[in-house]
């Protein structure tokens, strides 16, 4: 992964036009960063990480009602790959009432080469190892989970084939594989997805009608990054297919993956491309688990120069909550919209301010009774912390 293709992003919080309550603080000591919120069932949840002298925390809390509750360490080590775009994540089974964690651990000096470690929760964490089969000393991570029967499934770009071959050919690419875990915190099932992906764009998966979906950022031989789901389906994922041919061809990862989010068998993807040289933030839904899409919705195009980072959440069977980053009369801003499935445009909203700093990671956003939740990295007060905050619906 090449950072000098990231984008930079920072947030500096100052909301204009919606009614935002920010949430006790007190949490999320010095830097602290790379935040990520899962609703389940009655329950909101919260994961970040912490760095202090030159080892590494991670912690989870528990959205009380009215602030977040107490904090509960996961794990902490040294020799964290800790990263502002790949970076750890929480997921609970309301179901089985177990949890889902994971961190990124370095697995030797070559700057990216680490692994995948993941932790299961049934009355304590358990560090459960590594998720992938492989020990080659390459990268592993960008991992997307979701609940799925009394278990999880969990996808991650997956670097063992891009080890240089011993006949001289180069390296081969990356790919793309998944796990299913059982209410036990075993794996059951390791499967590839894809075996040529973009190296370093976020995935995204959802269960819609009790079948798992994930979407990312493919990449072609001619270099062609669009977006591709696959459905699994029986055990096995079926033949990725492409949301929409945007053609966009880009030599470098753009960093930038796509979102997606579910309602029953209701499924809706987010996507930024920029292909023609037009930045552009894009929608699509589908009514019967991602087995088709109807036409495709521009949420925010040149006119405000979208830099993307998408996050997008269902409020409803019939609406959903898109967030992604904008330059708006030459500031940066967070923007949030409304939309709904036949595709009715809401009034763009004006959550923050962005500067040009990466320290900020991605942005978060996810619905749980009647607010929008938010989290994100602030950096103003000279030291990295998490903050989050909560919006009404009935202000968006």
């Amino acid at each position: 992964m090449n950072n000098s293709k990231y984008l930079l992003l920072i947030i500096i919080f100052s909301c204009s036009n919606t009614k935002k309550i920010d949430l006790n603080s007190d949490l999320f000591s010095a830097k602290s960063s790379e935040s990520y919120l899962q609703a389940s069932g009655e329950d909101l949840y919260i994961s970040w990480t912490e760095q202090r002298l030159d080892s590494n925390y991670l912690y989870n809390s528990r959205f009380n009602g009215k602030s977040w509750g107490k904090k509960e360490l996961i794990t902490k080590g040294k020799d964290w790959f800790v990263n502002w775009a790949d970076f750890p994540s929480i997921s609970h089974n309301n179901i089985s009432n177990t949890f889902f964690s994971f961190n990124l651990q370095k697995s030797s000096e070559e700057t990216f080469s680490y692994d995948v470690n993941y932790f299961f929760k049934a009355k304590e964490w358990v560090d459960m190892k590594k998720i992938h089969s492989d020990n080659t000393f390459t990268e592993h991570g960008f991992v997307s989970v979701t609940p799925y029967g009394e278990g999880f499934i969990a996808s991650w770009l997956d670097g063992r084939n891009t080890v240089p071959s011993s006949n001289g050919h180069g390296k081969g690419a990356m790919t793309l594989r998944s796990a299913e875990i059982d209410k036990e915190g075993k794996i059951i099932n390791e499967r590839l997805v894809d075996n040529m992906v973009c190296d370093c764009c976020q995935t995204s998966m959802t269960v819609a009608g009790g079948i798992p979906l994930l979407v990312y950022r493919d990449r072609s031989p001619e270099e062609t990054r669009d977006i591709y789901l696959s459905r699994y389906v029986n055990s096995q994922w079926t033949e990725p297919i492409s949301i929409h041919d945007d053609g966009w061809v880009i030599n470098g990862c753009p960093v930038n993956g796509p979102n997606i989010d579910s309602f029953e068998d209701r499924v809706v993807v987010s996507w930024f491309s920029a292909s023609n040289g037009i930045p552009k933030v894009n929608l699509k839904f589908s009514s019967d688990k991602g087995q088709s899409f109807g036409r495709k919705i521009m949420v925010d195009n040149i006119d405000n120069k979208p830099m993307g980072r998408v996050d997008i959440e269902f409020i409803n069977k019939d609406e959903i909550i898109v967030s992604w980053l904008s330059v708006v009369d030459g500031e940066g801003k967070l923007l949030m919209r409304k939309i709904n499935s036949m595709g009715t445009l809401g009034e763009i909203h004006t959550i923050t301010e962005v500067s040009t700093e990466r320290s900020t990671g991605f942005p978060q956003i996810e619905k749980w009774q009647d607010n929008i939740f938010l989290s994100w990295t602030d950096i103003s007060g000279g030291d990295k912390r998490v903050k989050t905050s909560m919006i009404p619906l009935s202000a968006l």
